[in-house]
């Protein structure tokens, strides 16, 4: 069968063909058949292929004084606190994920699940290792289900551009630490990847041994 969204294991020539010679064995094959489609439903998958994306995060609110001069945002502390507001229809089982990056692109960003929950406290450090330099993050949130792609990630900041976010209300004071490269979620490539969230493809192989180049 081709690889569709949204489809329900169905009733087929096959199991009428079955229900002819053996209206017993057809009878129960019907019933494994509603019962696969149900126990999909209820678990937010499709019995075949995948199930539709909810619809985009409408946005994002975090704690905080806003400069809209300089597009940034300054934390009271050291804890992101952000809220989502999804205001679409959704299904059972959506989950919510936010990345922080300190790169507008998010090409590495770290990502933090937060299940069913549309709120969040992340801890964040201040400074740099340099203990100057004040570390400047962006955030980007999105839903998924467990048996759809994520939806497109929706930026703090939206149509003016990403908002810097910093931290501690004294960016002289604070825990000075720069942030590891991310390895990513899922079955997303090893920190290679944003935005897929739990993945988008079912398995992802173990690496491969390096080539020996002697």
């Amino acid at each position: 069968m081709p690889r569709a969204l949204n489809q329900q294991l169905a009733p087929s020539r096959e199991l009428a063909y079955v229900t002819q010679r053996d209206p017993l064995l057809g009878s129960l094959l019907r019933k494994i058949v509603a019962s696969a489609n149900a126990l999909a439903k209820n678990a937010a998958v499709s019995a075949v292929g995948k199930i539709s994306p909810p619809n985009p995060i409408d946005s994002i609110q975090v704690k905080g004084v806003f400069n809209p001069s300089t597009n940034t945002l300054q934390c009271p502390g050291e804890i992101l606190h952000h809220t989502l507001t999804h205001n679409q229809a959704v299904q059972k089982g959506v989950q919510y994920i936010s990345e922080i990056s300190t790169d507008q692109n998010f090409s590495q960003p770290h990502v933090v699940d937060h299940g069913s929950s549309r709120s969040s406290f992340i801890s964040l450090p201040t400074l740099q290792n340099d203990g100057v330099t004040p570390n400047t993050y962006f955030l980007r949130s999105y839903a998924q289900y467990p048996g759809s792609d994520p939806t497109k990630p929706t930026v703090f900041g939206g149509a003016t551009g990403a908002t810097k976010i910093l931290m501690g209300g004294n960016p002289t004071a604070g825990t000075s630490t720069t942030l590891l490269p991310s390895t990513g979620s899922g079955t997303a490539k090893n920190g290679a990847q944003g935005g897929v969230g739990l993945g988008v493809v079912l398995n992802r192989p173990s690496p491969g041994p390096k080539r020996n180049l002697k």
